[in-house]
């Protein structure tokens, strides 16, 4: 497909693509007005296409960019996942663990720490 050539190439996406395709679908065997269709748009079918290509290239690599712990945004992990390995230990720990110290510690977000009005 050309424009995801001329993506690698240029790291430019086509104006072209922002275009929406229209497929008028008929309700019934023989229709006469535009209410016997059915329109069905293909908007950013084709950013669908180059987005599933850029996932499946960067597939490859994402275990070198990810580590062991990382659990969201990653394929089969979620988040919650952290939680609970949280709150099994936190549950071993008072079960097994006799005068023992466990601090709870409340991070902050890393968006909590951006200067907002940059993203503005």
């Amino acid at each position: 497909m050309k424009f995801i050539a001329e993506f690698h190439k240029e790291s430019t996406i086509i104006k072209d693509l922002n275009r929406t395709f229209i497929a008028l679908i008929p309700k019934k065997e023989k229709p006469e007005t535009l209410k016997d269709f059915i329109s069905i748009s293909l908007v950013g079918s084709m950013y669908k296409v180059l987005a599933k290509v850029l996932a499946n290239r960067l597939k490859k690599v994402m275990n070198l960019i990810i580590g062991d712990t990382q659990m969201a945004f990653v394929q089969n992990h979620h988040i919650v996942y952290s939680f609970v390995i949280a709150n099994e230990i936190i549950h071993w720990w008072k079960r097994d663990i006799e005068g023992s110290l466990l601090i709870k510690l409340d991070f902050e977000k890393a968006y909590d720490s951006v200067d907002h009005s940059f993203l503005d």
